[in-house]
């Protein structure tokens, strides 16, 4: 089981690689076209909740684009929203960005989870919904080493899609980002999605478009990353209809990283999930519907394939044209002072 401290390393060496080509690869390509799409339709007011981090590269980006709504008079993002645990990566996010619908110094997963032990924030963060976008873009698993299957941020990503449907959002994306490696897999919760996909695989639609993948069995050890991949849109699939959404993979998107310190190679995987309301807030659940919704999205997510960012940066001037894209974020982080 991995330490705290071990934790905390992990979390600040993914830190370190948001200002690199491959996590910018796409939020040019996938996050932006989303938030055009927003923006278009709400006049620029995009309610986005993220976990930015110190650097908020996502939300100077999005501004530096013309998607997310600004006040340059007053300093202020009237639509969003950030969550940051760290006291001190918090001080400068508050500072550098200036005024934001909500900031938080907090934990995500303890606020949505132990609401009693965190009071004001909790209240805050519910009282903040609906939002247009949730940004979860974690820098870890989503089931951790010595975690039980049914983990915190599970849990998490459930009371959010909860919430959404209580603030009676008709529809709304999730770009989840997490991620795989088989050194520090929770071996147990494996097994769990192996069993959940294999139940799934009866089906005779949904197992001609499995394709030619490795048995789920198999598809631990040859391809990790892509076993998490639809296991976990699987479980947003779940996790939705039994929430009142329709739930529907727009893209996603996989990259290698080597550790600087020695430790071992895993993946990122990115998630871009839209979600439509079925059942209005308030009304009873059918659980036949449910059942239906849910099943009717099994085939969709095991014929999606996943992008590899890797290969697409080695077309062309796409590397280049990526760093381009990025440079006026990091120019202004460099004139506020703010380094990695």
């Amino acid at each position: 089981m991995a330490t705290f401290e071990e934790i905390e390393r992990r979390r600040k060496r993914a830190k370190s690689s948001y200002r690199d080509a491959k996590k910018h690869f796409v939020r040019v390509e996938g996050w932006l076209p989303v938030f055009r799409a927003y923006a278009r339709q709400k006049a620029l007011a995009v309610h986005y909740l993220t976990l930015c981090a110190k650097d908020a590269i996502d939300v100077r980006y999005f501004r530096i684009k013309g998607v997310l709504e600004y006040d340059a008079k007053q300093k202020a993002y009237p639509t969003v929203s950030f969550i940051e645990r760290e006291a001190q990566d918090y001080a400068v996010i508050a500072e550098s960005l200036g005024t934001a619908k909500l900031g938080i110094n907090g934990d995500l997963e303890a606020i949505l989870i132990r609401p009693d032990e965190n009071a004001s924030n909790s209240a805050k963060l519910r009282k903040s919904f609906p939002y247009d976008i949730v940004n979860l873009d974690f820098t870890g698993e989503v089931v951790r080493e010595g975690d039980p299957p049914y983990s915190q941020t599970i849990r998490a990503i459930e009371k959010i899609i909860e919430l959404q449907h209580g603030a009676n959002c008709p529809s709304w994306h999730m770009f989840l980002t997490f991620r795989a490696c088989p050194e520090t897999a929770n071996h147990e919760a494996d097994q769990e999605l192996r069993f959940i996909i294999e139940n799934n695989l009866q089906n005779a639609q949904a197992r001609e478009a499995y394709g030619n993948r490795p048995a789920p069995h198999d598809l631990i050890g040859a391809r990790y990353e892509e076993f998490l991949r639809i296991g976990i849109v699987k479980f947003l699939a779940s996790s939705a209809s039994n929430r009142g959404y329709t739930c529907s993979l727009e893209n996603s998107y996989v990259y290698s990283r080597e550790p600087r310190d020695g430790g071992p190679p895993y993946h990122i995987v990115k998630l871009i999930v839209r979600f439509g309301v079925v059942r209005p807030a308030g009304h009873l659940p059918n659980p036949h519907h449910v059942m239906a919704i849910y099943q009717e999205s099994v085939p969709a997510i095991f014929q999606s394939q996943p992008i590899d960012v890797v290969a697409r940066l080695q077309a062309n001037d796409t590397r280049q044209r990526i760093l381009e894209d990025l440079k006026p974020v990091l120019d202004e982080l460099t004139a506020q002072s703010i380094v990695e």
